[in-house]
């Protein structure tokens, strides 16, 4: 404590657990993470031909997407979190960005790295998705950053 009433030790703020970080992220911060691993569940059904024509595993790209679900739903919330609490540097949610960055690419990744040779229009469109999705993703967490919070009604 400060010694000064209402006011936070920073330290103590800077100090909580990574389980209870996650704790803090709340009913919506969760029902993110699982949206994002069923969007990613769903394009994995739909893309699952074209996959195989191109010479890649479905079940590996699916495994990679499904898998990296997770850290991508909680990095991108976390880093939310991080980037407005008042009593943190900016940098403390830089780790978790890094996370949704490699979550969100490995999938892509793989697709690409794995297909052999892919058509010009295909190739273009994987790079597409990815800067159009990638920008949707920036946009919403600055968004996100800037909205006033709401203090629960009692």
């Amino acid at each position: 404590m400060t010694g000064l009433p209402g006011q936070q030790n920073t330290e103590e703020t800077a100090d909580l657990s990574l389980i209870a970080e996650l704790r803090e992220l709340g009913t919506f911060g969760q029902m993110w993470t699982a949206t994002v691993v069923v969007f990613c569940i769903a394009r994995a059904v739909v893309v699952w031909p074209v996959l195989q024509s191109h010479g890649v595993n479905p079940w590996w790209f699916l495994a990679i997407d499904v898998g990296t679900a997770p850290t991508y739903g909680i990095g991108q919330a976390m880093g939310v979190k991080l980037m407005r609490d008042e009593n943190r540097p900016m940098s403390s949610a830089l780790p978790w960005i890094a996370m949704l960055f490699v979550s969100f690419v490995a999938p892509y990744g793989y697709l690409l790295t794995s297909a052999g040779k892919l058509p010009g229009y295909v190739v273009a469109g994987v790079i597409a998705w990815m800067v159009v999705f990638g920008g949707l993703a920036a946009y919403r967490m600055m968004r996100e950053v800037r909205v006033p919070e709401v203090e629960p009604a009692i």
